[in-house]
């Protein structure tokens, strides 16, 4: 799924969900930072482009019962 969010009249993120996974795959702002994290997966997990004030967090339907997990 591909989705394009508009965050002022010549400002974008392109925002691509793909095997469960999201990630920001190109944008107009000027450090591209957002571009360059990594793709989230996980509850919490979040990609954040400041330039266009956009935040984009994983938000899961119930709470995971592991806090952590060491081997």
């Amino acid at each position: 799924k591909i989705v394009i969010v508009t965050c002022g009249e010549d400002e974008y993120n392109l925002f691509i969900i793909s095997d469960g996974t999201a990630f920001v795959s190109d944008a107009d702002c000027p450090d591209k930072l957002c571009v360059k994290q990594r793709a989230i997966s996980r509850n919490g997990e979040s990609i954040i482009c400041l330039p266009h004030k956009l935040v984009i967090r994983i938000v899961a339907k119930e709470e995971s019962r592991l806090d952590a997990v060491t081997y």
